[in-house]
């Protein structure tokens, strides 16, 4: 069974392409902006959700990553008494 953020992130994609099509079919100029809006909106809900899921992780590697005491496994030569 898929999870909710599956399913979030299919609607999202269904949104987008949803208001793209119509924005393309659309002349009137107000309703067009109001459209251009939405899209553009929606868009940047979905990358700030991307980025919540990538960057914690990227940042948490980083961090770990620099410090010996963090690291699972430890090298041979630290192991030495």
């Amino acid at each position: 069974m898929a999870s909710i953020d599956t399913y979030l992130h299919i609607i999202g994609i269904e949104l987008l392409a949803m208001l793209a099509i119509v924005q393309a079919l659309i002349d009137a100029g107000k309703t067009k902006r109001a459209l251009s809006r939405l899209f553009l909106t929606v868009l940047g809900f979905m990358l700030a959700h991307f980025a919540a899921h990538i960057l914690p992780n990227t940042l948490a590697e980083f961090i770990y990553s620099s410090r010996h005491e963090y690291h699972s496994v430890k090298p041979f030569a630290l192991h030495r008494t």
